[in-house]
């Protein structure tokens, strides 16, 4: 071994440099595994849905006539279906309107045919 105090000072200078890259390849090892990726993934969505949350009810307290309106509109827009069936068997079992005339038809008349 060299005696030379500038080739000991270099060659602890490297054992050093080594071993904070080994340190630092374990540590990006352990932050790349597939179960540390995934938890993080989920770490952040729910700290995303979390603040989403919050500005939500922030918005809703701040004017809860306009939410409740546009929330109104949303639920009327998805039930849409529903409501036009609930419609369509009302006019089905409703009994036929006559007119003032029993003797007239409540049909109306077909096109090129007299009323």
């Amino acid at each position: 071994m060299s005696t030379d105090p500038g080739l000991l000072a270099a060659e602890a200078q490297v054992r050093n440099a080594r071993a904070r890259l080994f340190t630092t390849l374990g540590e990006v090892q352990e932050r790349l595994k597939p179960v540390n990726l995934a938890q993080n993934a989920v770490e952040t969505a729910a700290q995303g849905v979390a603040s989403t949350a919050r500005k939500g009810v922030e918005v809703v307290r701040s004017r809860p006539f306009v939410a409740a309106a546009i929330a109104g509109t949303v639920g009327l827009v998805f039930a849409r279906g529903w409501i036009a069936d609930l419609l369509r068997r009302r006019n089905e079992t409703a009994p036929a309107v006559e007119g003032l005339n029993s003797k007239t038809s409540a049909k109306p008349a077909k096109k090129g045919q007299p009323k």
